[in-house]
């Protein structure tokens, strides 16, 4: 298959997109690191294909936590090959309301973890002349949306992409992100709402913008990283690909 012999760490594993790009780098014969702070095992054995399968309970908020991942997949398989950074939190919280604890705590696991998880697996991708990151980011940053944190972490993360790819571009890694738009994952569904519109409601809206007339699925986003992840891609980097209906051509 593609992906015989490579090893993909996947963070935000257990559900949703994270788990989507589980199934699908695993049918394409990789090696698969599921890594959530709810422990994966269970969804990990659920995933099908000739590689191995592994799971890992980590905060990737606190960098420890990050650097004994990273100790296990070194020891374990020599190197990582495909870094997808996909951990995402996104409590709501307006200006007035907005903590600076809060504030940080989704910068570390939406951003900072990146960073961790680069510096950790690039020496061996540099070695190996070949490496893949892809990080999730966010149709948000296109709109008008408030929510402060979230939207800000994916901004960011958007442009740490491209400062990775134009560090890292000479050493054969290419590092993207994937941006979905709205996805009816556990998290999203799940999401406290004290007040405003329901989830259906929220999707109703988002929907009429698209162009594609029906809501988001994680499996939407498995076939980009399937490309961005394989050797037909080897050519692409620096890029942020929305993966969203065609809701963002709207700029609302």
């Amino acid at each position: 298959m593609a992906l015989d012999g490579r090893t993909a760490v996947v963070t935000g594993a257990a559900r949703g997109i994270g788990y989507a790009y589980c199934r699908r780098l695993a049918a394409d014969g990789a090696n698969v690191v599921a890594v959530d702070v709810d422990d994966p095992a269970g969804a990990v054995e659920k995933l099908t294909g000739g590689g191995d399968r592994l799971g890992l309970v980590c905060d990737v908020g606190e960098p420890s936590q990050v650097d004994a991942v990273a100790g296990t997949v070194l020891d374990r398989y020599g190197r990582c090959d495909i870094l997808v950074n996909n951990a995402g939190i996104f409590p709501f919280a307006d200006l007035d309301h907005m903590t600076i604890d809060l504030w940080r705590k989704v910068q570390a696991v939406n951003v900072e973890a990146i960073l961790l998880f680069a510096r950790a697996f690039a020496p061996g991708m540099r070695a190996a002349g070949w490496g893949r990151i892809v990080n999730t980011g966010s149709g948000i940053t296109t709109t008008q949306n408030r929510d402060l944190a979230y939207m800000t972490s994916k901004g960011t993360v958007h442009a740490l992409t491209r400062a990775l790819a134009n560090e890292l571009g000479e050493s054969g890694i290419t590092v993207n992100a994937i941006a979905p738009g709205l996805v009816a994952t556990e998290g999203f569904l799940g999401r406290a709402r004290t007040n405003g519109p329901t989830a259906e409601e929220v999707f109703a809206r988002v929907t009429a913008m698209q162009t594609i007339k029906r809501k988001s699925v994680p499996e939407d986003l498995a076939g980009a990283l399937a490309f961005l992840v394989s050797d037909d891609a080897g050519f692409v980097t620096g890029q942020i690909l929305h993966v969203d209906g065609g809701v963002t051509r709207t700029g609302a």
